[in-house]
């Protein structure tokens, strides 16, 4: 009896299988018209088409390549009374030691230069290393991208609140990885104008 039991329980599982594989191949028919149009002839054979691909775009449109320069783009008024902005800024931080801590600066987390940025806007990091890997890491902003010598990563950020964004990097870089902080200070955009001006001046 054990054995005519387990006979029938295995031919009700092969057929449950059969079955399966059946309602599965209708299910992904279609799909597999579209990846695989040579392989699907027995599909179509059976009277069932895919739907077609169509381009929904114009047909005539050709796509124009222009280059285009960061000096291009439209700078507001507000941001070029009194100085020309240049392409870019260049400056180095260094952590501030213990003997010139100050009432209010976190110990092996404040820097000699904030890095400051704008609130409520659209800013886009490009992060590199010189020597040896790195990871540029602000919990508090939601940033942590590597710093790998010969290659760029780039990451976004979109601040909506004005203060200091502590991090450090995350990365085991050497003897000194554990006193390299980074600093962010988010201000509004006009006092970032402003300091961007007598910054750039300098």
């Amino acid at each position: 009896r054990g054995s005519k039991a387990s006979r029938c329980v295995a031919f009700v599982l092969i057929h449950l299988r059969v079955h399966l594989l059946q309602q599965l191949h209708a299910m992904f028919g279609h799909l597999k018209s579209f990846f695989w149009p040579a392989a699907a002839t027995s599909y179509q054979q059976g009277g069932l088409q895919g739907p077609k691909i169509e381009s929904l775009g114009s047909q005539k449109s050709s796509l124009k390549l222009q280059d285009v320069k960061a000096e291009d783009y439209p700078t507001p008024e507000k941001y070029l009374d009194g100085a020309e902005i240049p392409t870019y800024y260049q400056f180095q931080s260094n952590l501030v030691a213990d003997e010139d801590l100050k009432p209010g600066m976190v110990r092996n987390l404040e820097v000699d230069k904030r890095l400051t940025l704008p609130t409520r806007t659209h800013i886009r990091f490009l992060v590199t290393g010189q020597d040896v890997l790195h990871s540029w890491s602000v919990p508090s902003l939601g940033i942590k991208t590597d710093a790998t010598p010969g290659r760029i990563n780039r990451i976004t950020a979109f601040i909506q609140r004005e203060g200091v964004f502590y991090g450090q990097c995350s990365e085991l870089c050497g003897t000194l990885h554990g006193f390299m902080p980074i600093v962010v200070e988010a201000v509004s955009p006009e006092t970032y104008a402003a300091h961007a001006r007598k910054w750039y001046k300098e």
